[in-house]
């Protein structure tokens, strides 16, 4: 089991800038982030008790990351920078923490209870 980092391929673009497309088939409340650079999130991971955590969604909109993870099974652990705009998925299980390496804007596809429920820190 590991983290699944896809970028999100531009679809469009002209002088106006770029047009992106995603799909899910979550509804519900979700997340707009705001980190600024050098902060640390995460430090969890989750247990798949909440299905829109299992796995977490995030859509790194804007910036770049440094994603580090471990596998809680398998003890593999893995340290990646990830580039706006991406979408990184999350399985149960996995311990992660991000660090912004510029200021972030992210989009989690999750609402706060989801997290609340099904958050534990080592």
């Amino acid at each position: 089991m590991s983290v699944t980092v896809s970028p999100i391929s531009v679809k469009a673009i002209d002088e106006r800038g770029a047009l992106h497309y995603f799909n899910t088939d979550r509804t519900g409340e979700f997340l707009l982030v705001y980190r600024n650079a050098g902060t640390i999130s995460g430090q969890h991971y989750h247990s798949g008790v909440s299905a829109n955590k299992n796995p977490e969604d995030m859509l790194l909109v804007q910036g770049n990351i440094e994603l580090h993870w471990k596998d809680l099974k398998s003890e593999l652990e893995e340290t990646i920078q990830v580039n706006a705009p991406s979408r990184v998925l999350i399985p149960a299980g996995i311990w992660h923490e991000v660090k912004a390496l510029t200021d972030i804007v992210f989009i989690e596809l999750n609402s706060l209870v989801d997290g609340s429920e099904d958050t534990y820190c080592l």
